[in-house]
């Protein structure tokens, strides 16, 4: 039963990620913003973090759009940036990673500001992808916004991670 669920936790964890991606994509491109994906610390943080941390966007992350268009893209509400979607830290979750750390920025036209990215989501009990690879989910995300479900981020080639 613990596989069931723990493959149950890393298919929702992807979903959710998949869809803050797709929010915030649609969203730049409607608005003619820019509008960022970044990871917080808790579920009451709306602090950006750059680095990745013990377990990445395990955390909880936030989409928001950047109206005031600083280059740091980071979230402040008394600069004029709207806060869309906060989602707190995924149940039985260890790890989500990204190849590329940092956070997404989708532009007015719907491209990621950066390089295309991997990202590999761990359900507690990962060990690896050949003891437990039913607990490991991954996307693969390419300049153009589009995302695709993968085994693992490996899986992912150079123009999308």
């Amino acid at each position: 039963m613990s596989r069931f669920i723990g493959q149950w936790r890393a298919s929702n964890a992807i979903n959710a990620l998949t869809g803050s991606l797709r929010t915030a994509r649609t969203e730049a491109i409607a608005r003619a913003r820019p509008v960022v994906v970044c990871r917080v610390a808790s579920s009451s943080s709306t602090t950006c973090l750059s680095t990745a941390g013990t377990n990445g966007f395990a955390s909880g992350w936030i989409v928001f759009v950047n109206n005031d268009r600083d280059t740091s893209f980071d979230y402040s509400a008394t600069n004029g940036d709207e806060l869309l979607l906060r989602q707190d830290a995924p149940p039985g979750i260890a790890n989500i990673t990204l190849k590329n750390a940092g956070r997404f920025v989708f532009l007015p036209n719907g491209l990621l500001n950066a390089t295309a990215n991997g990202i590999d989501i761990d359900a507690a009990g990962f060990n690896s992808a050949s003891t437990t690879p039913w607990l490991r989910k991954a996307l693969c995300i390419t300049k153009p916004g589009r995302i695709r479900s993968v085994a693992s981020s490996t899986s992912c080639d150079s123009s999308e991670g």
